[in-house]
Order: structure tokens, then sequence, then C-alpha cells
């Protein structure tokens, strides 16, 4: 029986030692709290060269997780998800226009669950202590092994592990994006009356809905060659009403990264686009390739959208 219990804790001591040895379990840790944990703040965002302050609620209810994005400057819009649900609200002149996207990726939450596939690609590295909105934070760096990705900066709460604030930056080291929280609080509240959108009630809603024929929709190209890491995190086709013509949307990602790979016929009388260009920290690349304009978008080198591209063939 005695040596029964001294197994035991010996293998709980083993276990968390590896654990506490595993410098990446930090990044698991971050994904967990950022889902499970209650928290609201707010935190700023550049993009485009400009910078947009956003307020976040978010909460862990039951098997549920809910959350409420809306922006402080400019125009309203509100992003309202719960579970894998997840609803844009904007307002223009006449309507509030309800727009269904798909799960959504944004700071704090983005992390992933699993580490597996960013060993792979990615180099772990650590900071000096600092401290962001108030908060004392450890400074994770996630390094790429080769330059289809970027740097990934994160100040994790040393109390809870829920990124404070993410640097990304090129590898002439510049800056790509940042975002940042200037006030955070983390609490136990489960009221969830704060989750509906706060919208002009005066103005008639407008569901802007797309028929999405993903299940049924044959895929007549191939992919070779994509860069190391990525995989295809998502696939869905849709009818442009217009020009009454397939669009077909997949998103690759590596974990930290996304990138968005766009086919779809070109009309007769339409002039394809060719070759690449920037949108701030967005890089845009695109082919013409029988008849089909090609098109990857996304927060990554230009080396990247480039060999997405070029990757396919009918």
């Amino acid at each position: 029986m005695c040596k029964r219990i001294l197994l035991f804790f010996l293998f709980v001591f083993t276990s968390n030692t590896f654990a506490q040895s595993d410098p990446w379990q930090i990044i698991v840790d971050a994904h967990h709290a950022c889902r499970n944990l209650n928290y609201q703040g707010v935190f700023q965002a550049e993009h485009l060269k400009e910078i947009r302050s956003l307020e976040i609620i978010h909460a862990r209810h039951g098997e549920q997780e809910y959350t409420r994005i809306n922006t402080l400057d400019g125009a309203p819009s509100e992003l309202l998800s719960q579970g894998d649900a997840t609803f844009v609200y904007g307002t223009n002149k006449n309507n509030v226009v309800i727009e269904k996207r798909d799960q959504h990726r944004l700071f704090p939450s983005v992390l992933p669950k699993s580490t597996t596939n960013l060993r792979k690609v990615y180099q772990i590295d650590f900071g000096k202590n600092d401290r962001v909105a108030g908060r004392a934070a450890k400074v994770v760096i996630l390094m790429p092994n080769d330059d289809f990705r970027y740097f990934y900066h994160f100040w994790l709460d040393q109390e809870t592990s829920i990124p404070l604030k993410m640097i990304v930056s090129d590898h002439a080291n510049q800056l790509i994006e940042q975002t940042s929280f200037t006030k955070v609080n983390v609490n136990q509240k489960k009221d969830l009356s704060w989750f509906k959108p706060d919208i002009d009630l005066s103005k008639e809603y407008v569901m802007h809905e797309q028929e999405d024929l993903s299940p049924s929709a044959p895929r007549f190209w191939k992919m070779d060659n994509i860069p190391n890491g990525f995989k295809e995190i998502s696939f869905r086709v849709t009818r442009i009403s217009g020009p009454n013509v397939l669009n077909h949307h997949l998103i690759y990602s590596d974990g930290l990264a996304y990138l968005s790979l766009f086919i779809q016929p070109v009309r007769k009388g339409q002039k394809p686009k060719e070759g690449s260009t920037s949108m701030g920290n967005t890089n845009i690349s695109a082919r013409y390739i029988k008849g089909h304009q090609i098109m990857a978008v996304g927060s990554v080198p230009k080396k990247t959208v480039e060999s997405f591209v070029n990757s396919i063939s009918f």
C-alpha cells in the first residue's frame, strides 16, 4: 500500500515538474485563461496606422462562452459572440446591418489551444518582466523559423495569464501591428444582462446573409507547396448575387498568422487583377488562372501571400 502511495506522489511530482519545465505551457495557459475567465476592459488596436479603442466584456457561463466587443471611436459597431456563433452589428444611415461571422479570433483570444504546430515553425523566448494597464506581465516572444511569418510578442498577465498586450513585428524589427489593454478587470461576475447589442431601436434591422454552398461545392483546383505550418481551417462557398458567380473562400493558419484565399470566376468584360500590394499591415497578392481570379489576403509577409496564389493549379 505504501509503495502505491509513493508511486502516486512520484507520478504527480514528475508530471508537475515536466509541465513547469515546458516553456510552451504558458501559451496553453493563456488560451484557457481567455476562454474560461470573466473579464472586462478597454484596449487599443492599431490598424492601417489608425488607433481605435474597443471595449470588451467576456464571461464563461456554464458550458458557453460569451463575448461582446464594441468600438469606442468612429462609426458604431459591435460584435457579440456566443460559443461558435458570432454576429456583427453595424449602423448605416437608415438601418442596423447584422452580419453572421465565423468564430471570432480577436484580442485577447489570439493564442491556440494546442502548441503542436507552433513548435514546428516558431521558437519561444522570454523577455524582461513588465507592466501593462497597471498589472505585472511576463513577456513571451515567438520567433519564426522562416520568413513566411512574423515575430509575435506577448505580455501575459502574471496573475491570470490573459494577454495584456501584443506586438507583431517583421524580420527588420519594424512594427506591423500592436494591441494593448489600457485597463482591464478580472472578476467572477456572471450576470449576462450586458450581452445584448446597444443599437438604435428606431432603425430597421437588416440581416446580411449569404447562401452557404460549401457542403456540395466541388474543389476544382490543387494546392501544392504551400508554406510549411499553414493548415486549412475553414472552407466556405457563397453565391455573389449580382453577377451570380460562386466565391470560394479558404482560411489558412499556423496557429497565430491567418490568411484568406479567394477563388472566383472572372465575369465577361471584367479586367482581372494581378500582382501584389500592401494596405497597412495587410499584404494582398492576385493572380489570373484559366478564367479565375485568385487572391490571397493576410497580415503576413508579402512572400507568404505570393506563395499561396502561386501554389494553385487547375
